[in-house]
């Protein structure tokens, strides 16, 4: 008799799983993330209000009035600014907003001029720089990526070209970031030569880090780190081959999304 209730009541215990799974039910450990789901409760991360934000403030800048600052009306931004730098005894042009920009616009940035690499491993690049907050970090969490126009005529010379998002964990301290050591790889995509100009779009999940260097980021991925951006990088560079080369690129409408 014994043996019968307790096969009955093994019995009823299967069907009940077995009920629950058909209803959807999810099993999980305490204290997991998904611990709210297993007691019922609604996930507290899911119908966020996603933040509708106007047109004019997605606009990161667009060089048409000749200023070097970031546009004053970005969402979440202030006193940002565009720069032109390199490195390694080389100069650039610092009167890099010119005339010509993408779709007919009056302007655009343009980087240019001679860069030396010794092969020294110091990696000199000629870079165009906007750096988005004139003090801490931005938060693009509103956004979920990035687009702008580009063109590479093929009198540029450089032998690595590379769009990034300079964030916390891969800057280090001197850059406004929290990096310690082995810094500089951020978030990123490579760029190819274009004579026209063309729009690039990324999504942040897209852009990734090189692989072989840099210090660990945790968590891993651009995504995780939304609120931690600190500037935009557009650098071309010799990747470390000794030599000199003309650099020659253009940036022009870069927007949020």
């Amino acid at each position: 008799m014994a043996s019968v209730r307790i096969s009955s009541f093994f019995l009823s215990v299967v069907f009940g799983i077995s009920f629950l799974a058909g209803c959807g039910a999810v099993f999980v450990n305490e204290g997991s993330k998904n611990a709210s789901l297993a007691l019922g409760l609604p996930n507290p991360n899911a119908n966020q209000k996603k933040v509708i934000v106007p047109k004019e403030a997605c606009v990161i800048g667009n060089f048409d009035d000749g200023s070097k600052n970031v546009n004053s009306k970005l969402f979440n931004g202030g006193g940002g600014q565009w720069l032109a730098i390199t490195e390694g005894g080389n100069t650039v042009d610092s009167d890099f907003v010119v005339d010509g920009g993408a779709n007919n616009s009056p302007k655009a940035a343009r980087v240019f001029g001679k860069l030396t690499d010794k092969g020294d491993k110091v990696y000199p690049s000629f870079q165009l720089q906007g750096k988005l907050k004139d003090s801490g970090y931005y938060d693009a969490s509103a956004f979920t990526g990035i687009k702008f126009y580009y063109k590479c005529p093929a009198t540029d010379a450089a032998l690595k070209r590379r769009f990034a998002i300079g964030t916390a964990p891969t800057l280090p301290t001197s850059g406004g970031g929290a990096c310690a050591s082995d810094c500089y790889n951020n978030f990123g995509a490579d760029l190819a030569l274009t004579p026209d100009w063309t729009q690039k779009v990324y999504a942040f999940a897209d852009l990734k880090r090189e692989s072989g260097w840099g210090s660990p980021v945790t968590p891993p991925d651009l995504t995780d780190h939304l609120k931690e951006f600190i500037d935009l990088e557009w650098a071309n560079s010799a990747n470390n081959a000794a030599g000199t080369y003309n650099i020659d690129y253009w940036v022009d409408e870069v927007e949020f999304f």
